[in-house]
C-alpha cells in the first residue's frame, strides 16, 4: 500500500523519468567522442557560463520579442478572419485553400521564400505567424460552430445586448477552444521561429548561436542553446495556461 502511494506522487514519477534519460544522456555521452555528443556536465557546465554573458540575455531577448509578435499577429489576425468566416460563407470559402497551404507547407519551405520578401531578422516573426495561424483560425472556427444554439435562442428572447451575448454566449463556448489553440502553437511558434533564425541566421538571435555552434562542432553550448528553448517553450507554456486559466474563470463566473 506503501508503495503504491509514494508511485502515486506526480512528482517522484517525474524525478524518476528525468533521472532515468539523465542516465541514456550519460551513457550516450561516453560511448561516443566528445566532440560530437557532449554529456549532461559539459553542457550544465556551458551553460552556467553562457547565463554571464550578455549575448545569451540579447539573443534571447531578440527571438522571444520577435516570435511573440508573430503569435500576437497571428492570434488577432486568426480571429478576427475566423469570425468574419463564421459569419459570411463567401469569406469561408475563399480563406479555406489559404489556410490549407499553411498547415501543409513545411516551414522550412517557407522560411526560404520569405527571404527573398523580407530581412532575415523579420523571418521569426513570419515563421511564429505561419504556424500559429492556421490554429488559432481552426480551433476558433470550431468552437463557434459548437456554440450552443439554445443559448443563442434565449439571448435572443431576452434581448440581450450585442456586449453581453458575447460575455455570455459567445466567449465561454469560443474560449476552451482558444485555449488549446494558445497551448499547443505556443511551443510550435518557439520551435519553428528557431527553425527559421537558423535558415536566415538574423544577427543576435537564438538561431544564430545555434548554428554558430553547430558550425565550429561545440556540441556543449549546441545541448546548452537546446535546453534553453526547452526551458522558454515550458516557461511560455505554464504562463499562458496561469493567464487563460484566469480568464476562463473570469468569464466563467460572469457568464
Amino acid at each position: 500500500m506503501k508503495a503504491s502511494t509514494i508511485w502515486d506522487k506526480k512528482w517522484l514519477r517525474r524525478l524518476l523519468a528525468a533521472l532515468f534519460w539523465l542516465a541514456v544522456w550519460q551513457i550516450a555521452a561516453l560511448s561516443l567522442p566528445k566532440l560530437l555528443f557532449a554529456g549532461p556536465a559539459q553542457t550544465v557546465q556551458s551553460l552556467l557560463f553562457m547565463l554571464r554573458k550578455a549575448d545569451f540575455w540579447l539573443s534571447i531577448l531578440f527571438s522571444v520579442s520577435k516570435i511573440a509578435g508573430g503569435f500576437i499577429l497571428a492570434f488577432a489576425l486568426g480571429c478576427l478572419l475566423a469570425v468574419l468566416a463564421h459569419r459570411i460563407a463567401l469569406a469561408r470559402m475563399l480563406l479555406e485553400p489559404a489556410v490549407q497551404v499553411m498547415k501543409s507547407v513545411p516551414v522550412a519551405c517557407f522560411v526560404v521564400v520569405a527571404l527573398i520578401w523580407v530581412r532575415s531578422a523579420w523571418i521569426s516573426v513570419l515563421t511564429a505567424f505561419f504556424v500559429v495561424f492556421p490554429a488559432v483560425y481552426i480551433n476558433l472556427q470550431q468552437g463557434l460552430q459548437n456554440t450552443d444554439e439554445k443559448m443563442l435562442e434565449m439571448a435572443q428572447v431576452f434581448r440581450l445586448t450585442a456586449g453581453k451575448r458575447l460575455r455570455a454566449v459567445w466567449l465561454p463556448a469560443v474560449l476552451p477552444y482558444l485555449l488549446s489553440a494558445c497551448r499547443v502553437s505556443v511551443g510550435m511558434a518557439l520551435k519553428a521561429g528557431v527553425a527559421g533564425e537558423i535558415i536566415g541566421l538574423p544577427r543576435w538571435s537564438i538561431g544564430e548561436q545555434l548554428y554558430l555552434s553547430k558550425l565550429y562542432l561545440n556540441t556543449a553550448d549546441l545541448f546548452a542553446w537546446s535546453l534553453t528553448i526547452l526551458a522558454l517553450s515550458l516557461v511560455l507554456e505554464k504562463l499562458l495556461v496561469r493567464a487563460a486559466s484566469s480568464l476562463e474563470k473570469k468569464w466563467g463566473a460572469t457568464a
